[in-house]
């Protein structure tokens, strides 16, 4: 994939943290916008940011998961790693489809097919 392509790591929760979520969905549709391959690898709580039935109206804030079905509709690549998900208690089948499961054994692999990559 390497050559017009971007890897956006997110490590930080879907919310609370001075918008680290909404700032890279934003990056990572615009990227799809503008024509880069783009993937999203959700890594530690970043992996919050793949539910399918967020709901921080609780604490105020705005769902990120039209970002998230946006991303997809551009055919942008959505990963998440198993290892996050098991040790936060999510199950699979909480995840808005279109994302792709992996181990956490691949991140180095799909770093390298990437000509850029940036964490939030």
């Amino acid at each position: 994939m390497l050559g017009n392509s971007i890897l956006i790591l997110c490590a930080h929760g879907t919310y609370g943290h001075d918008d680290d979520a909404y700032g890279a969905m934003l990056l990572a549709n615009t990227s799809l916008a503008k024509g880069l391959k783009t993937t999203l690898l959700l890594i530690d709580d970043g992996v919050f940011m793949a539910k399918k039935d967020q709901n921080p109206s609780k604490i105020g804030l705005p769902s990120n998961l039209n970002e998230i079905l946006d991303f997809l509709a551009l055919d942008g690549q959505l990963l998440v790693v198993k290892d996050a998900l098991k040790e936060r208690g999510i199950d699979e089948k909480e995840l808005v489809q279109g994302a792709g499961i992996i181990d956490s054994s691949k991140i180095p692999a799909i770093i390298i097919e990437h000509s850029v990559s940036i964490t939030f």
